[in-house]
């Protein structure tokens, strides 16, 4: 089994000058076999320096959805029973390296076993997808870390 990496700095976003909780990449897909795949991921963000307020849990980022082109059994539970698809692929963890009585210092980090695998069907297609940090509430967060992020796909089969 053969695992690829795919390491993105937000900064080589192809939104990278407007920033924003959703960041748009290309990558040429047609590198990877076709078979199913195992996707994993990690992801370290810049340390930010907020206000209490801006750092309010509640507003911040801590999930994480990739968009990318291909087939996935991913669900999310909703009020009304019905299951509907989901990209997201994870939780974040917010790591408080320092706090004062007006500010904190922040990282957002997911290393490949905070998250458990996410089973592709096919290899994806096209050159386009995105990542898109969520707060809790699935809204848009308050502050937009850049980060770095490598997504790991196990070729099963």
């Amino acid at each position: 089994m053969k695992t690829y990496q795919i390491y993105i700095d937000s900064a080589n976003s192809i939104n990278a000058a407007t920033g924003g909780n959703v960041r748009d990449y290309k990558f040429d897909w047609n590198i990877l076999p076709e078979g199913e795949y195992e996707m994993t991921f990690s992801f370290m963000s810049q340390l930010q320096k907020l206000t209490l307020a801006e750092a309010e849990a509640t507003t911040y980022a801590n999930q994480i959805s990739i968009s990318v082109p291909f087939s996935r059994n991913d669900y999310e539970a909703t009020t009304t029973g019905f299951s509907g698809s989901t990209h997201l692929a994870g939780v974040l963890e917010i790591k408080d390296q320092q706090t004062t009585a007006t500010h904190t210092t922040r990282l957002l980090v997911a290393n490949t076993s905070t998250n458990s695998p996410v089973s592709i069907r096919g290899k994806p297609q096209g050159m386009d997808f995105q990542v898109t940090l969520l707060a809790h509430t699935g809204v848009a967060p308050v502050n937009d870390p850049n980060y770095n992020m490598i997504i790991s796909l196990k070729h099963l089969c």
